[in-house]
C-alpha cells in the first residue's frame, strides 16, 4: 500500500474520532446546561412562591396586629373589618369566647397568588388590677384590739390558701376578741343565720349584722393565738412589699425608684376635687356607665385628715370607690364603705405617719390598704373581702387604660 495514501486514512479516521467527541461533549454540555437551566428555573420560581408566602404571612400577621390594636382601642364595640397592607387587602374577623376574643387575618402577596390566614386570641386586661390583695395589707404595725371581724381572701395565699390580712408587724394589745372566718361562716354559721341577707345582682350577699364571732368554724380567734402571727390566715412579715407600689404598681421603693412618683400618679389619674364632706353612698356614681366621670378610675384623693360620720354609707356596692386620704383617715360607728379604703402617708419623701382610726362598728366591703400605722382602740368593725368590688374597680376605666394580653400557645397559621 501507498504510505502518503496509508496517513491520510489515519488523518481521516482521527478527524472523526475527534468530530464525535466533540459531538458527545458539546450533547452533554447542552444536557448539563439545560438541567441546570431547569433547576435553576425551579430555584426561582421555589424562591418567588417562598417570597410569596412569607410576603402573605406578613401581610396576615399585620392584619393580625391590627385587630388586636382595634380590639385594644374599641373593646366590646370591636367588630369585623378590612386594611390594606402591603398594596392587598387583609380581612379581620373577630370571635369573642369566655371573655377572649379570637381574630382570623388573611392576608395575600403583592400579585395576590399567594395567600396565608393566622389566627390568635386575645384578652383586654386593665392596667389596674387589684384582684391579688388581701383584705387588710398594712406597712406598719397592726395591734389587733378590740372586736372586729375580717372575711378572708380565699385564695390571697394560692388557691384554696385563705388570707385576712398581710402586715409588718402585729402585737395583740387589751382584751382582744377579734376573729377571722370565710364567708360562709359569716353569713350563715350561729345567729348570723337569720341576719339580715340582701342579695345583688351577681350573687354577692351583703350582711350588715353578720359577724366572724358568730361562725362555729371560724380561722383564727383572738383566745387561740397569743400573738396574731400565730394565725395561719394573719402573715406577719417585715419585708411585707410597699402598699401604695403593690397597689398601683408605681416604684417609689427599691432599686431605680422616683420617691415622688406617688405624687405624679395622683395628679395624673386621681380626682382630687372631691372632699371628704362630699363622701356618701352616691359619690362613686359619677365614675361609672352615664356619671359624669365615666371611664376614669374611680380614684378619689382627699389630701388632709378625712372623718366618715357615724351612720354614713360612702359608696355602694354597684359603684365602689378607691378613696386614698393623704392625712389620719377615721371610721365612726355603723358606717359603711364599698371599695378600697388608703390610709396614706408620705414615707418616701417626708417621713410622715398618718394613722388609720376605727371606731365604733363600721363596715367595709372590699379591702383596707395602709402604708403606716393601724389604730385600733376598743371599738369593733367587719371587714368582708369581695372579689366582685375589686374587679368593679379594675374594669371600670377607660379603654386606653387597657392593654392586650396574648393567650399562649393559641398562635396558628393553618
Amino acid at each position: 500500500m501507498n504510505s502518503s495514501n496509508h496517513l491520510h486514512a489515519s488523518r481521516n479516521q482521527s478527524g472523526s474520532a475527534t468530530l464525535l467527541v466533540t459531538v458527545i461533549l458539546l450533547a452533554l454540555i447542552t444536557l448539563v446546561t439545560v438541567y441546570i437551566t431547569k433547576i435553576g428555573l425551579l430555584e426561582v420560581k421555589t424562591g418567588a412562591n417562598a417570597n410569596r408566602a412569607k410576603e402573605a404571612l406578613h401581610h396576615a400577621q399585620a392584619g393580625l396586629d391590627y385587630g388586636a390594636l382595634m380590639y385594644l382601642d374599641q373593646g366590646s364595640t370591636f367588630a369585623a373589618g378590612s386594611i390594606a397592607v402591603g398594596g392587598t387587602t387583609v380581612s379581620v374577623i373577630g370571635a369573642s369566647s369566655g371573655g377572649q376574643y379570637t381574630i382570623t387575618a388573611t392576608g395575600e402577596s403583592v400579585d395576590a397568588t399567594g395567600n396565608a390566614v393566622v389566627k390568635e386570641s386575645y384578652g383586654r386586661i386593665p392596667v389596674v388590677d387589684f384582684g391579688e390583695l388581701p383584705p387588710l395589707m398594712s406597712n406598719g404595725n397592726f395591734p389587733p384590739s378590740g372586736t372586729f371581724s375580717i372575711v378572708a381572701n380565699p385564695n390571697g395565699g394560692g388557691t384554696g390558701v385563705p388570707v385576712s390580712a398581710w402586715v409588718d408587724s402585729g402585737t395583740t394589745t387589751g382584751g382582744a376578741s377579734w376573729q377571722t372566718c370565710n364567708v360562709d361562716e359569716f353569713l350563715y354559721e350561729g345567729n348570723n343565720a337569720t341576719a339580715t341577707h340582701v342579695e345583688q345582682d351577681d350573687g354577692f350577699i351583703l350582711c350588715d349584722d353578720c359577724r366572724c364571732q358568730q361562725a362555729t368554724n371560724t380561722i383564727c380567734e383572738a383566745g387561740d393565738v397569743a400573738d396574731p402571727s400565730d394565725c395561719i390566715d394573719v402573715i406577719e412579715d417585715s419585708s411585707i412589699p410597699d402598699v401604695f407600689e403593690n397597689t398601683f404598681g408605681i416604684n417609689v421603693t427599691g432599686s431605680g425608684a422616683v420617691p415622688s412618683a406617688w405624687s405624679d400618679y395622683r395628679d395624673a389619674v386621681a380626682d382630687q376635687t372631691i372632699a371628704c364632706g362630699d363622701l356618701n353612698s352616691t359619690v362613686g356614681d359619677q365614675f361609672y356607665s352615664g356619671g359624669d366621670k365615666a371611664g376614669q378610675l374611680p380614684l378619689i384623693w382627699i389630701t388632709g385628715d378625712c372623718a366618715i360620720p357615724a351612720n354614713t354609707q360612702v359608696g355602694s356596692y354597684d359603684s365602689p370607690i378607691i378613696l386614698v386620704v393623704h392625712g389620719d383617715l377615721t371610721m365612726n360607728a355603723n358606717s359603711t364603705f364599698f371599695g378600697i379604703m388608703f390610709a396614706f402617708s408620705d414615707i418616701y419623701t417626708a417621713a410622715e405617719d398618718n394613722n388609720l382610726q376605727i371606731n365604733g362598728s363600721p363596715t367595709v366591703y372590699g379591702v383596707i390598704l395602709v402604708n403606716a400605722d393601724v389604730d385600733l382602740p376598743n371599738g369593733s368593725f367587719t371587714l368582708v373581702y369581695s372579689q366582685n368590688i375589686l374587679e368593679k374597680l379594675s374594669n371600670n376605666v377607660a379603654d386606653d387604660k387597657y392593654i392586650i394580653g396574648r393567650r399562649a400557645g393559641s398562635w396558628t397559621d393553618f
